[in-house]
Protein backbone atom coordinates (compact mmCIF):
# COMPACT_ATOMS: atom_id res chain seq x y z
CA UNK A 1 0.00 0.00 0.00
CA UNK A 2 3.15 2.39 0.97
CA UNK A 3 4.36 1.83 -2.66
CA UNK A 4 1.16 2.14 -4.08
CA UNK A 5 0.97 5.54 -2.51
CA UNK A 6 4.33 6.84 -3.32
CA UNK A 7 3.48 5.25 -7.16
CA UNK A 8 0.15 7.67 -7.29
CA UNK A 9 2.29 10.85 -5.92
CA UNK A 10 5.03 10.28 -8.80
CA UNK A 11 2.35 9.40 -11.46
CA UNK A 12 -0.22 12.65 -10.71
CA UNK A 13 3.13 14.84 -10.31
CA UNK A 14 3.91 13.36 -13.90
CA UNK A 15 0.69 14.17 -15.15
CA UNK A 16 0.28 17.59 -14.37
CA UNK A 17 3.79 18.62 -15.49
CA UNK A 18 2.27 17.57 -18.74
CA UNK A 19 -0.91 19.50 -18.20
CA UNK A 20 1.53 22.82 -17.66
CA UNK A 21 2.18 25.45 -19.78
CA UNK A 22 2.45 24.98 -23.41
CA UNK A 23 6.06 24.83 -23.61
CA UNK A 24 7.93 24.28 -26.65
CA UNK A 25 9.82 21.75 -25.67
CA UNK A 26 12.71 20.33 -28.05
CA UNK A 27 13.58 17.05 -29.42
CA UNK A 28 15.52 14.14 -27.97
CA UNK A 29 18.15 15.07 -29.69
CA UNK A 30 18.10 19.20 -29.26
CA UNK A 31 17.82 18.07 -25.85
CA UNK A 32 21.14 15.90 -25.06
CA UNK A 33 23.17 16.20 -28.08
CA UNK A 34 22.89 19.77 -30.63
CA UNK A 35 25.07 22.55 -29.37
CA UNK A 36 23.02 25.35 -31.45
CA UNK A 37 19.89 24.18 -29.61
CA UNK A 38 21.69 24.27 -26.17
CA UNK A 39 22.41 28.05 -27.09
CA UNK A 40 18.68 28.78 -28.32
CA UNK A 41 17.03 27.24 -25.30
CA UNK A 42 14.60 29.26 -23.55
CA UNK A 43 12.82 27.16 -21.17
CA UNK A 44 12.43 28.76 -18.14
CA UNK A 45 13.73 27.14 -15.02
CA UNK A 46 11.49 27.59 -11.83
CA UNK A 47 13.41 25.35 -9.22
CA UNK A 48 16.85 26.69 -9.11
CA UNK A 49 19.79 24.12 -8.41
CA UNK A 50 21.35 24.40 -5.21
CA UNK A 51 24.53 26.95 -6.00
CA UNK A 52 26.57 25.14 -2.76
CA UNK A 53 26.55 21.63 -4.17
CA UNK A 54 25.26 20.80 -7.47
CA UNK A 55 26.50 21.25 -10.91
CA UNK A 56 24.80 23.67 -13.19
CA UNK A 57 25.58 25.73 -16.43
CA UNK A 58 26.22 29.33 -16.47
CA UNK A 59 24.11 31.77 -18.49
CA UNK A 60 27.03 33.57 -20.02
CA UNK A 61 28.03 36.53 -22.28
CA UNK A 62 29.82 36.67 -25.79
CA UNK A 63 33.31 36.54 -24.96
CA UNK A 64 33.80 37.80 -28.53
CA UNK A 65 32.08 41.25 -27.73
CA UNK A 66 34.69 43.60 -27.60
CA UNK A 67 32.83 46.42 -26.18
CA UNK A 68 32.39 44.22 -22.68
CA UNK A 69 35.08 44.71 -20.21
CA UNK A 70 36.97 41.86 -18.87
CA UNK A 71 34.62 41.05 -15.66
CA UNK A 72 31.57 41.29 -17.44
CA UNK A 73 32.91 38.63 -20.34
CA UNK A 74 34.29 36.76 -17.10
CA UNK A 75 31.83 37.10 -14.65
CA UNK A 76 32.32 36.43 -10.45
CA UNK A 77 29.65 34.94 -9.21
CA UNK A 78 28.73 34.74 -5.16
CA UNK A 79 26.11 32.78 -3.42
CA UNK A 80 25.23 32.57 -0.13
CA UNK A 81 22.90 30.22 2.23
CA UNK A 82 22.63 30.81 6.00
CA UNK A 83 19.69 29.85 8.10
CA UNK A 84 19.13 30.79 11.73
CA UNK A 85 16.64 29.44 14.38
CA UNK A 86 15.47 30.44 17.95
CA UNK A 87 14.15 26.94 19.59
CA UNK A 88 11.43 28.18 21.86
CA UNK A 89 11.44 25.12 23.83
CA UNK A 90 15.29 25.05 24.37
CA UNK A 91 15.64 28.86 24.62
CA UNK A 92 18.38 28.82 22.43
CA UNK A 93 19.68 30.63 19.23
CA UNK A 94 21.45 28.82 16.47
CA UNK A 95 22.90 29.41 13.07
CA UNK A 96 21.93 25.96 11.26
CA UNK A 97 24.01 26.80 8.53
CA UNK A 98 25.90 28.96 6.45
CA UNK A 99 27.80 28.72 2.92
CA UNK A 100 29.25 30.77 1.00
CA UNK A 101 30.60 30.03 -2.40
CA UNK A 102 32.75 32.59 -4.66
CA UNK A 103 33.96 31.63 -8.32
CA UNK A 104 34.41 32.87 -11.40
CA UNK A 105 34.31 31.47 -15.29
CA UNK A 106 36.28 31.33 -18.33
CA UNK A 107 34.97 30.59 -21.43
CA UNK A 108 34.97 30.07 -25.36
CA UNK A 109 33.42 28.32 -27.82
CA UNK A 110 34.45 24.78 -26.92
CA UNK A 111 34.69 25.11 -23.09
CA UNK A 112 33.27 26.74 -19.78
CA UNK A 113 35.71 26.53 -17.34
CA UNK A 114 34.77 27.87 -13.44
CA UNK A 115 36.87 27.93 -10.58
CA UNK A 116 35.48 28.16 -6.86
CA UNK A 117 35.79 27.94 -3.20
CA UNK A 118 33.13 27.70 -0.50
CA UNK A 119 33.71 28.27 2.68
CA UNK A 120 31.00 27.17 5.87
CA UNK A 121 30.10 27.99 9.59
CA UNK A 122 27.83 27.10 11.76
CA UNK A 123 26.80 28.20 15.64
CA UNK A 124 24.17 25.21 16.51
CA UNK A 125 21.55 24.69 19.78
CA UNK A 126 23.68 23.01 22.74
CA UNK A 127 22.23 21.89 26.08
CA UNK A 128 21.78 25.18 28.19
CA UNK A 129 22.57 23.28 31.38
CA UNK A 130 25.88 22.41 30.32
CA UNK A 131 28.80 24.35 30.74
CA UNK A 132 31.00 24.14 27.23
CA UNK A 133 32.89 27.03 28.14
CA UNK A 134 33.07 29.93 25.24
CA UNK A 135 31.85 28.72 21.77
CA UNK A 136 33.88 30.46 19.42
CA UNK A 137 33.58 31.13 15.06
CA UNK A 138 34.20 28.03 13.29
CA UNK A 139 34.33 29.18 10.18
CA UNK A 140 36.25 26.90 7.62
CA UNK A 141 37.03 25.15 4.16
CA UNK A 142 33.58 23.85 2.90
CA UNK A 143 34.80 22.83 -0.75
CA UNK A 144 36.50 24.56 -3.71
CA UNK A 145 38.03 23.11 -7.12
CA UNK A 146 37.24 23.28 -10.68
CA UNK A 147 33.99 22.42 -13.24
CA UNK A 148 34.55 22.21 -16.88
CA UNK A 149 32.03 21.67 -19.69
CA UNK A 150 33.36 20.53 -22.96
CA UNK A 151 31.34 21.45 -25.91
CA UNK A 152 28.34 22.49 -24.71
CA UNK A 153 27.87 18.80 -23.14
CA UNK A 154 30.53 17.00 -21.00
CA UNK A 155 31.18 17.77 -17.42
CA UNK A 156 34.41 17.12 -15.63
CA UNK A 157 34.94 18.29 -12.49
CA UNK A 158 37.58 18.17 -9.51
CA UNK A 159 36.49 19.29 -6.52
CA UNK A 160 36.84 18.69 -2.79
CA UNK A 161 33.80 17.42 -1.76
CA UNK A 162 33.26 15.43 -5.02
CA UNK A 163 30.44 12.74 -4.00
CA UNK A 164 26.91 13.77 -4.99
CA UNK A 165 24.77 14.39 -2.33
CA UNK A 166 21.09 13.59 -0.94
CA UNK A 167 18.33 16.20 -2.56
CA UNK A 168 18.65 19.51 -0.57
CA UNK A 169 15.09 20.90 -2.60
CA UNK A 170 12.61 21.89 0.24
CA UNK A 171 9.70 24.73 0.59
CA UNK A 172 9.62 24.42 4.98
CA UNK A 173 11.84 26.93 6.34
CA UNK A 174 14.80 24.65 8.02
CA UNK A 175 16.54 21.36 6.33
CA UNK A 176 15.62 17.93 6.31
CA UNK A 177 19.14 16.65 6.68
CA UNK A 178 21.74 16.91 8.57
CA UNK A 179 26.01 17.35 8.31
CA UNK A 180 27.71 14.30 9.26
CA UNK A 181 30.94 15.64 9.95
CA UNK A 182 29.00 17.54 13.53
CA UNK A 183 28.41 15.33 16.39
CA UNK A 184 24.73 15.92 16.30
CA UNK A 185 23.47 12.58 18.97
CA UNK A 186 26.40 12.82 21.47
CA UNK A 187 25.38 14.97 24.70
CA UNK A 188 28.64 15.43 25.24
CA UNK A 189 29.99 17.51 21.99
CA UNK A 190 30.13 21.25 21.63
CA UNK A 191 27.77 21.32 19.03
CA UNK A 192 25.32 18.65 20.20
CA UNK A 193 21.95 19.50 18.61
CA UNK A 194 18.32 19.13 18.86
CA UNK A 195 18.11 17.48 15.48
CA UNK A 196 15.37 14.41 14.95
CA UNK A 197 16.77 10.65 14.59
CA UNK A 198 14.44 10.79 11.46
CA UNK A 199 15.98 13.63 9.28
CA UNK A 200 18.68 12.02 6.80
CA UNK A 201 22.29 12.50 7.32
CA UNK A 202 24.06 13.54 4.13
CA UNK A 203 26.74 11.09 2.53
CA UNK A 204 30.26 10.80 3.29
CA UNK A 205 32.26 13.28 0.95
CA UNK A 206 35.62 13.64 0.07
CA UNK A 207 38.33 15.05 -2.83
CA UNK A 208 37.99 13.47 -6.12
CA UNK A 209 36.05 13.59 -9.59
CA UNK A 210 32.75 14.46 -10.81
CA UNK A 211 32.28 13.28 -14.80
CA UNK A 212 29.09 12.81 -16.98
CA UNK A 213 26.81 15.10 -19.28
CA UNK A 214 25.47 17.64 -18.49
CA UNK A 215 22.62 20.45 -19.97
CA UNK A 216 21.00 23.25 -18.44
CA UNK A 217 18.09 21.23 -18.09
CA UNK A 218 19.66 17.44 -16.67
CA UNK A 219 22.56 15.90 -15.06
CA UNK A 220 23.73 12.24 -16.14
CA UNK A 221 27.26 11.78 -14.12
CA UNK A 222 29.23 9.50 -11.86
CA UNK A 223 31.35 11.00 -9.09
CA UNK A 224 33.80 9.11 -6.54
CA UNK A 225 34.97 10.90 -3.34
CA UNK A 226 38.30 9.76 -1.65
CA UNK A 227 37.79 9.31 1.86
CA UNK A 228 40.91 6.96 3.25
CA UNK A 229 38.89 3.70 3.33
CA UNK A 230 35.26 5.04 3.00
CA UNK A 231 35.61 5.60 -1.17
CA UNK A 232 32.22 7.59 -1.25
CA UNK A 233 30.44 6.87 -4.93
CA UNK A 234 27.45 8.14 -6.09
CA UNK A 235 25.90 7.92 -9.57
CA UNK A 236 23.14 11.08 -10.07
CA UNK A 237 20.74 10.84 -13.06
CA UNK A 238 18.45 14.75 -13.11
CA UNK A 239 16.09 16.31 -15.17
CA UNK A 240 15.00 19.87 -14.44
CA UNK A 241 12.09 21.18 -16.59
CA UNK A 242 9.74 24.19 -16.15
CA UNK A 243 7.77 22.83 -13.54
CA UNK A 244 9.45 19.95 -12.56
CA UNK A 245 12.50 18.27 -11.50
CA UNK A 246 13.07 14.29 -11.39
CA UNK A 247 16.23 13.48 -9.42
CA UNK A 248 17.44 9.49 -8.84
CA UNK A 249 20.71 8.72 -6.68
CA UNK A 250 22.77 6.17 -6.04
CA UNK A 251 25.53 6.30 -3.75
CA UNK A 252 27.86 3.88 -1.92
CA UNK A 253 30.30 4.23 0.88
CA UNK A 254 32.17 2.80 3.75
CA UNK A 255 30.75 4.24 6.81
CA UNK A 256 33.97 2.32 9.20
CA UNK A 257 36.32 4.61 7.43
CA UNK A 258 38.61 5.77 7.58
CA UNK A 259 39.31 3.12 10.80
CA UNK A 260 39.59 0.14 8.42
CA UNK A 261 37.75 -1.63 5.16
CA UNK A 262 34.59 -3.73 6.65
CA UNK A 263 32.37 -5.22 4.18
CA UNK A 264 29.94 -5.68 7.15
CA UNK A 265 29.81 -1.91 7.33
CA UNK A 266 29.42 -0.89 3.83
CA UNK A 267 26.23 0.34 2.68
CA UNK A 268 24.29 2.05 -0.73
CA UNK A 269 21.43 4.43 -0.77
CA UNK A 270 18.43 4.94 -3.40
CA UNK A 271 17.09 7.99 -3.77
CA UNK A 272 14.39 8.70 -6.40
CA UNK A 273 12.37 12.14 -5.55
CA UNK A 274 10.03 15.04 -7.62
CA UNK A 275 10.05 18.60 -7.20
CA UNK A 276 7.07 20.07 -8.79
CA UNK A 277 6.57 24.51 -8.35
CA UNK A 278 3.35 25.85 -10.53
CA UNK A 279 2.66 29.63 -10.99
CA UNK A 280 -0.97 31.03 -11.08
CA UNK A 281 -2.51 34.07 -11.31
CA UNK A 282 0.53 35.65 -13.13
CA UNK A 283 2.79 34.18 -11.09
CA UNK A 284 1.28 35.60 -7.40
CA UNK A 285 0.38 32.18 -6.30
CA UNK A 286 2.61 28.96 -6.32
CA UNK A 287 1.37 25.13 -5.83
CA UNK A 288 4.71 23.50 -4.82
CA UNK A 289 5.45 20.01 -3.46
CA UNK A 290 8.09 17.06 -2.82
CA UNK A 291 7.48 13.49 -3.43
CA UNK A 292 10.60 11.49 -2.09
CA UNK A 293 11.54 7.70 -1.17
CA UNK A 294 15.01 6.57 0.06
CA UNK A 295 15.86 3.79 1.06
CA UNK A 296 19.66 3.32 3.21
CA UNK A 297 21.51 0.22 3.67
CA UNK A 298 22.83 -0.08 7.05
CA UNK A 299 21.29 3.16 8.63
CA UNK A 300 23.86 3.35 10.95
CA UNK A 301 23.70 6.42 13.69
CA UNK A 302 27.01 5.98 15.68
CA UNK A 303 29.99 4.68 14.28
CA UNK A 304 31.63 1.32 16.37
CA UNK A 305 35.07 1.26 17.47
CA UNK A 306 38.02 -0.38 14.91
CA UNK A 307 37.73 -3.35 17.53
CA UNK A 308 34.19 -4.08 16.99
CA UNK A 309 33.68 -7.65 15.31
CA UNK A 310 30.05 -8.86 16.59
CA UNK A 311 26.91 -8.34 14.40
CA UNK A 312 26.26 -5.18 12.82
CA UNK A 313 22.70 -5.26 12.50
CA UNK A 314 21.68 -3.97 15.74
CA UNK A 315 22.86 -0.75 15.20
CA UNK A 316 22.66 -0.35 11.83
CA UNK A 317 19.38 -2.12 10.28
CA UNK A 318 18.36 -0.95 7.26
CA UNK A 319 15.43 1.64 6.58
CA UNK A 320 13.08 3.32 4.24
CA UNK A 321 12.20 7.10 4.42
CA UNK A 322 9.59 8.55 2.77
CA UNK A 323 9.30 12.46 2.64
CA UNK A 324 6.36 14.88 1.41
CA UNK A 325 6.20 18.70 1.31
CA UNK A 326 3.35 20.75 0.23
CA UNK A 327 3.33 24.51 -0.14
CA UNK A 328 1.47 27.45 -1.01
CA UNK A 329 2.56 30.44 -1.95
CA UNK A 330 0.73 33.82 -2.59
CA UNK A 331 2.61 37.04 -2.90
CA UNK A 332 5.21 36.92 0.38
CA UNK A 333 2.66 34.62 2.24
CA UNK A 334 4.00 30.94 2.41
CA UNK A 335 1.96 28.32 4.27
CA UNK A 336 3.69 24.65 4.04
CA UNK A 337 3.46 21.37 5.50
CA UNK A 338 6.29 18.54 5.68
CA UNK A 339 5.15 14.59 6.51
CA UNK A 340 8.03 11.97 7.06
CA UNK A 341 7.40 8.57 7.36
CA UNK A 342 10.77 6.29 8.99
CA UNK A 343 10.84 2.74 8.35
CA UNK A 344 13.41 1.49 10.51
CA UNK A 345 14.40 -1.62 12.34
CA UNK A 346 10.73 -2.93 11.95
CA UNK A 347 9.08 0.07 13.09
CA UNK A 348 7.47 2.61 11.61
CA UNK A 349 7.23 6.37 12.62
CA UNK A 350 5.24 9.49 11.15
CA UNK A 351 5.63 12.80 11.87
CA UNK A 352 4.90 15.75 10.84
CA UNK A 353 6.03 19.47 10.45
CA UNK A 354 4.23 22.97 9.50
CA UNK A 355 5.74 25.98 9.10
CA UNK A 356 3.98 29.75 8.37
CA UNK A 357 6.79 32.32 6.93
CA UNK A 358 7.34 35.37 4.52
CA UNK A 359 9.61 35.30 1.73
CA UNK A 360 11.24 38.91 0.85
CA UNK A 361 12.65 38.99 -2.35
CA UNK A 362 14.85 42.09 -3.52
CA UNK A 363 16.54 41.05 -6.97
CA UNK A 364 18.40 37.74 -7.03
CA UNK A 365 18.71 37.74 -3.05
CA UNK A 366 15.21 35.73 -0.69
CA UNK A 367 14.78 36.49 2.71
CA UNK A 368 12.41 33.92 5.07
CA UNK A 369 11.21 34.84 8.45
CA UNK A 370 8.77 32.60 10.31
CA UNK A 371 7.54 29.87 12.55
CA UNK A 372 8.06 26.55 12.15
CA UNK A 373 7.01 23.45 14.48
CA UNK A 374 6.47 19.33 14.42
CA UNK A 375 4.46 16.82 16.20
CA UNK A 376 7.36 15.97 18.03
CA UNK A 377 7.41 18.84 20.09
CA UNK A 378 9.94 21.09 18.70
CA UNK A 379 9.33 24.68 17.66
CA UNK A 380 11.68 27.41 16.58
CA UNK A 381 11.59 30.87 15.23
CA UNK A 382 13.49 30.87 11.84
CA UNK A 383 15.00 32.54 8.69
CA UNK A 384 17.40 32.93 6.32
CA UNK A 385 18.93 34.26 3.67
CA UNK A 386 19.50 32.87 0.04
CA UNK A 387 20.63 34.30 -3.34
Amino acid sequence: MKKLCILSLFLLSTILTTSSYAYDYPSAYDFFISRQAEKNNTLPQYIKPDFIRDDYKRVLPDADNESLGFFQKYPIEFHLTSNFTYSIPANTFNMREMYATLGQTFHNDYVQLTGFITANGYFDTHLPEKDYGYIKGNVGLYDGGVQAIFLDRILVAVRGRATFDINTNTFMLMPHYYDTTLDVFNKDAAFYTDIPGYYLPQNMNGAGIRVGFIGKHYEIAYSQGDFMHGIPKAVLAKFNLPNMEYRFLYAHENRNAPRSWTNELSSSLVQVSTTFRYPFLNNKLWVNAIAEYTWRENDIREIPQASFTGDTSNFAPDAHYVRLEQSIEYYMLNLALREIIQVRDGVTRAYLEYAIYGKFQAATAEFTLGFQGSTDGRYYIAGGIKF
